[in-house]
């Protein structure tokens, strides 16, 4: 195995002084982060012997093709505010090594996300990469230019055109290609629409099922999801060695404007041929996989394959620590097993992904298809192989190993997914939550066993003594897990929240995982200074979304926003005609419960209420006032609207602030 090719430094600091640097001191400014202790400096230098740092391939695929810088002004939306500063990442360089407060081998990748701007990958196909957490891809058509997907926001969109039209031709966008439905590769459509010759009219080709699944991972959930985005993304947090160095698939996640535009065309074939503006694309679908609806495709008359997320340069996750639904991992290997079989006798040039920089030559592509097809068929098989053999989830996590063959792969190390959580998601999917043992039928909320657990050990003060001397001897993930009991029993008790902060952090500096450090560092933050507002523009839940969102999609956030213990006793029926879409619903409360039906109407209905879908959607959500909207001559009400009032106020507004690792 190859040895390190730098180390930070010559002088190892003393552990007592480390020790002194890691200990918990009344004087010191706990609201900001510590250093590294002398336990995570030597597990980071130690990473430099495990992996093998002198093969510089990423280096020389991430540098091929450069056209020219990203511009560095800072990006702003229409009120002014920043939401992208590729500035920030001025402190990653290539030629410098990792601080101690960062994982080597995540300081690599984040260095070779890092390389930014326009490049060629062939002669017609373009990409701007680091404009945004996702790549935009940019096909040269017959008459102007097919878009493989969209970045995050309509700014930093925007910005990737026009970074390449300084530098080719100014062509109208003649197609969008999305690959799949997760908001990081749409959400920039109208900065890219704009540049077509009728925005409103320009092809927007998606895979089967996208529109469905592009809106309900984003409303239904989209409070907490967000939420838990923002620790998984780093959005908190400040750029620099303590902080966010890089999200693994990517730089950071834009705060622009997210938009959305219906497609006009699902590819709905497993396998289907489409000329778009005279470019040969030969389509797969891969539902299931990495997104609910994927897809990859061949684009024949330049020799490149576009795999969307299934694979990159790193693990994926199978189950994402923001939230969404598990992923089938055999889906996932079945995806990658049919491209390397569909398009094994084309001629494949090059092969580009989602996020970060593509492979070139054909055996290259397939060695990465095979490579990653394995590891995610390894995960999954012997999980499930040890689940067999009576282990639990985290059993088989703290057991489990990659073989040599596949651990060394760069491509595969856990930047963004990690094997522990992975194996975890193939236990739950298969298995659910529950590991077998009836401790685990019925356990105590976790505010109520914190107070529990610190009782049974003896009160606050006696755990806090045993966790500095663990936090000490650099049992971490020990420290981690004891005091969570304490905070959640006590969140007055600054003492153990500033040494589970600590304990956070160190994690975090460890972590090879992006995912794992933001969550870490994430919750340090929190656990010093509180809740901070969220940045950005709220994501998906804007009006670019709730216009384009189908009723019955609409309704079933409405569902979820009742408060059913308000509800509790009550029943209301409400006859709802929507102008606009000259369609009539029934909505109906009972039993706690929301339920509505298509195209009925009550013959003895509480209210009735005409109006337009968007108004609707405006006064459901309380942006809008029902007797302003009703004065204005935007609603008719006839009934009971008291009673409407009445149910409007039992839908609850999810906080998007809310806590996660304090109760």
């Amino acid at each position: 195995m190859a040895k390190k090719s730098f180390m930070r430094g010559t002088v190892l600091v003393p552990v007592a002084f480390m020790l002194l640097l890691g200990s918990t001191n009344a004087s010191a400014d706990t609201s900001k982060p510590m250093p590294a202790s002398s336990t995570t400096i030597l597990a980071n230098k130690a990473v430099y012997n495990q992996l093998d740092f002198s093969n510089r391939q990423d280096f020389e695929d991430a540098h091929k093709g450069f056209i020219a810088p990203l511009q560095m002004d800072p990006i702003k939306n229409p009120a002014g505010n920043v939401i992208w500063d590729s500035n920030q990442y001025s402190f990653i360089k290539e030629d410098v090594p990792a601080a101690h407060t960062v994982n080597p081998s995540l300081w690599r990748q984040a260095q070779l996300q890092n390389i930014s701007g326009l490049f060629k990958v062939v002669d017609g196909v373009y990409q701007v990469r680091g404009q945004d957490l996702s790549v935009l891809t940019i096909v040269e058509g017959k008459t102007g230019l097919i878009v493989l997907d969209t970045l995050s926001t309509v700014e930093t969109a925007k910005a990737a055109m026009e970074l390449y039209f300084q530098h080719r031709p100014k062509k109208p966008v003649s197609a969008i290609v999305i690959s799949h439905s997760h908001v990081d590769h749409f959400g920039g459509i109208k900065g890219v629409a704009q540049y077509a010759a009728d925005p409103k009219k320009v092809p927007i080709i998606v895979p089967d099922g996208f529109n469905k699944e592009a809106l309900s991972e984003n409303v239904l959930l989209g409070t907490i999801m967000s939420r838990r985005a923002g620790y998984m993304f780093g959005n908190l947090l400040p750029a620099n060695e303590q902080g966010f160095v890089t999200s693994g698939i990517g730089p950071g996640l834009s705060n622009g404007t997210f938009s959305y535009m219906p497609p006009t065309a699902e590819i709905k074939d497993p396998v289907q041929t489409m000329v778009i503006d005279g470019i040969t694309f030969s389509f797969l679908l891969t539902p299931n996989t990495e997104a609910p609806a994927e897809m990859h495709y061949y684009i024949k008359d330049y020799k490149t394959l576009v795999v969307a997320e299934n694979t990159g340069h790193t693990l994926h996750n199978i189950y994402t620590l923001r939230g969404a639904k598990t992923r089938d991992t055999l889906k996932w290997v079945e995806a990658l097993d049919e491209t390397i079989d569909l398009y094994g006798s084309e001629e494949i040039d090059a092969m580009v992904t989602a996020h970060s920089w593509p492979t070139w030559g054909k055996d290259r592509v397939f060695e990465q298809l095979k490579n990653q097809r394995d590891l995610y068929k390894y995960i999954h098989d012997q999980t499930i192989h040890m689940a067999n053999l009576g282990y639990t989830a985290d059993e088989i996590a703290e057991k489990i190993k990659l073989p040599e063959s596949l651990d060394q792969v760069w491509a595969n190390r856990g930047y963004y997914g990690t094997l522990k959580h992975n194996v975890k998601a193939v236990y739950n999917y298969y298995l659910g939550y529950f590991s077998g043992n009836p401790s685990d039928l019925d356990p105590l909320p976790q505010e109520e066993a914190g107070a529990k657990y610190v009782k049974y050990m003896g009160g606050e003060k006696n755990v806090l003594k045993q966790a500095k001397q663990d936090y000490a001897k650099g049992e971490y993930r020990w420290v981690a897990q004891v005091l969570k009991h304490v905070v959640m029993a006590n969140p007055n008790n600054e003492e153990a929240k500033e040494l589970l902060a600590k304990a956070y952090e160190q994690l975090g500096y460890m972590a090879e995982s992006s995912v794992w450090r933001n969550f870490y560092l994430t919750g340090a933050q929190e656990l010093r200074n509180g809740v901070a507002e969220p940045k950005g523009s709220g994501g998906m839940m804007n009006l670019d979304t709730l216009l384009n969102m189908p009723m019955d999609d609409f309704l079933n956030l409405v569902s979820i926003k009742l408060n059913g213990t308000k509800a509790e006793g009550k029943n209301m029926t409400f006859n709802v005609s929507f102008t606009d879409l000259k369609m009539n619903y029934t909505i109906t409360l009972g039993n706690s419960v929301v339920n509505y039906k298509k195209g009925q109407t009550s013959s003895e209905p509480d209210a009735t209420l005409a109006l337009d879908r968007v108004t609707f959607y405006l006064i459901a959500l309380g942006k809008e006032d029902l007797d302003k909207m009703e004065a204005s001559g935007k609603v008719s009400v006839t009934g009971n609207k008291e009673q409407f009032k009445e149910f409007l106020s039992l839908l609850d507004k999810f906080d998007p602030k809310v806590n996660i690792v304090t109760p």
